[in-house]
């Protein structure tokens, strides 16, 4: 009988090694389940409207979900919701993992749509494996993921407490995060659930900061004889985040580097207006100028002009495709800058960084420090400037601070900083990013990356708030994301609540490795 079961052993053995069963396998997930269990939560989601500001009903659906459920809830002065899941039997003693998520959305539509996101669900449309909506984006950044966090609590079944938090106003100040209280951040690990690509996990983000500066003008009658208007528009300009280290040119600044380089020049101009740019933190498109010259510079400022745009095709012909530029006499104005607010202005302009400072060392093509010129107006009748900054580097944040307090200082403006979003330092080497990359290797055959983006992103807030907080962010493949072609790749939606199961299923023994470290 003994050598009869040794047999049988041997060749449950010699199967299991052909058939791959040896373990691994045991950890597969369902992906067929899995995924039908999410986009039946996703679907839910996409039912409501959710636009950044409007959040309430979102909220109340998920503390609803939550009281269904039968698990605790808690909805804060912000609209905030906390849903919390005790440990499993065993895990009781395992640190809390935190699963995050904004609940809002900012949808764009197709000029056509008639698509109103305070009122409007999106339309959903899929086939056998993309997932997009008729006429705007999706939303499945924060859709997916909060339907991925949901799963989890429904269905994890060996894990330490879990607590799903998920904020309000994400795609835009990030008020739900910085307000949340730092008692529901108490915990060892935090998965945020707003990445878009399933090839790599993010480690970090950018911090920000935000700048006005102003001066009060002195306005006085036009001496000079001929006023001309001084304008480029059509400028590829786009989100700053975004689009920074893509190499477009700043309207603002090319208006402005013409009449600085007008003056080096000795002509003696008057500035009747200048305005360009519509907020800090978009690359402006358009920009103009309206100066008046005497009849003895015309020649000479037309050829600084037009050696101006002849320097501005070699540097961005390949970029800006689409910009308009125009110099053309107009009608006189009944006031113009006085002279020494028209130095103060242009030298200003001139003088103040923009554009990318630096690129990371350790991730490529990652911008490391940048700033962005965004809006300057003298339509108010004072001069008003706004400028964003971000960095992923303290000191290339501070480096940018000071040398837009000093130009503003040299030009005579008063100068205002407004601290923005923390910065999310990068760990790599965490037991939380180092496991996930892990447990992905094993369950799906390829290795993740680690990233890291210049922007900010709401985990910033909670590593300022709980340092000791082990923070990464996952989410499915999303292309195009958050525009009217944005798609959802759906055999990566599986992946963040598998990776996300088998790590809880795992916290038992990082906890008892970490009990005996101290012993």
């Amino acid at each position: 009988m003994k050598r009869l079961i040794a047999v049988i052993l041997a060749l449950c053995l010699f199967f299991a090694l052909l058939t791959g069963c040896n373990g691994q396998e045991e950890m597969k997930p369902d992906d067929a389940a899995v995924r039908t269990a999410v986009l039946e939560e996703f679907t839910k989601i996409s039912r409501i409207p959710r636009e950044s500001g409007y959040e309430r009903e979102m909220s109340t659906y998920l503390r609803s979900w939550a009281k269904e459920n039968g698990f605790e809830v808690v909805r804060d002065n912000y609209n905030n919701v906390i849903i919390d899941k005790p440990a499993a039997a065993g895990y009781e003693k395992v640190p809390t993992t935190i699963l995050q998520c904004n609940m809002d959305s900012k949808i764009t539509a197709t000029a056509d749509s008639a698509f109103d996101p305070l009122t409007d669900p999106v339309t959903i449309i899929a086939d056998e494996n993309t997932m997009y909506a008729d006429g705007t984006s999706l939303g499945a950044d924060s859709g997916i993921g909060m339907a991925t966090a949901l799963y989890v609590l429904k269905n994890a079944r060996k894990h330490g407490p879990i607590r799903a938090v998920f904020t309000t106003d994400g795609e835009s100040g990030m008020t739900g995060a910085e307000k949340l209280k730092a008692k529901y951040l108490d915990g060892a690990y935090l998965i945020n659930l707003g990445w878009d690509t399933d090839l790599s996990i993010g480690v970090g983000s950018g911090g920000t900061a935000a700048y006005q500066m102003m001066h009060e003008i002195e306005w006085t009658s036009p001496q000079n004889a001929i006023p001309f208007l001084l304008s480029i528009s059509g400028l590829a300009g786009g989100d700053a985040d975004e689009e920074i280290g893509n190499d477009g040119a700043n309207a603002i600044k090319i208006i402005g580097e013409i009449l600085a380089n007008a003056q080096g020049k000795g002509i003696l101009f008057e500035l009747g207006s200048f305005n360009g740019g519509i907020s800090r933190d978009t690359i402006p498109q358009a920009a103009a100028a309206l100066i008046i010259i005497n009849e003895s510079d015309q020649k000479k400022m037309q050829n600084v002009v037009d050696d101006a745009m002849d320097a501005f095709q070699d540097a961005y012909g390949d970029i800006e495709t689409e910009y308009s530029f125009t110099y053309q006499e107009v009608s006189m104005p009944d006031k113009v800058v006085s002279f020494d607010d028209n130095g103060s202005i242009i030298s200003f302009i001139y003088g103040i960084i923009d554009g990318v400072q630096s690129m990371s060392e350790f991730y490529e093509d990652v911008v490391e420090s940048a700033t962005n010129l965004g809006m300057v107006s003298t339509a108010t009748g004072n001069f008003l400037a706004q400028i964003s900054a971000a960095s992923t580097s303290d000191v290339g944040l501070y480096k940018i601070t000071t040398a837009h307090e000093a130009i503003s200082g040299m030009s005579g403006l008063n100068y205002t900083y407004i601290e923005g979003i923390p910065r999310w330092p990068a760990h790599p080497d965490s037991v939380l990013y180092t496991s996930m990359r892990d447990i992905c290797s094993k369950l799906y055959d390829y290795d993740l990356s680690d990233a890291i983006v210049h922007h900010e992103l709401e985990c910033g807030w909670f590593a300022k708030n709980n340092p000791r907080l082990q923070i990464i962010s996952m989410g499915p493949r999303i292309e195009n994301a958050n525009t009217p072609e944005e798609t959802l790749i759906l055999d990566t939606v599986t992946k963040p609540a598998s990776l996300i199961m088998a790590f809880l299923e795992q916290t038992n023994g990082f906890y008892q490795s970490s009990e005996k470290n101290q012993e």
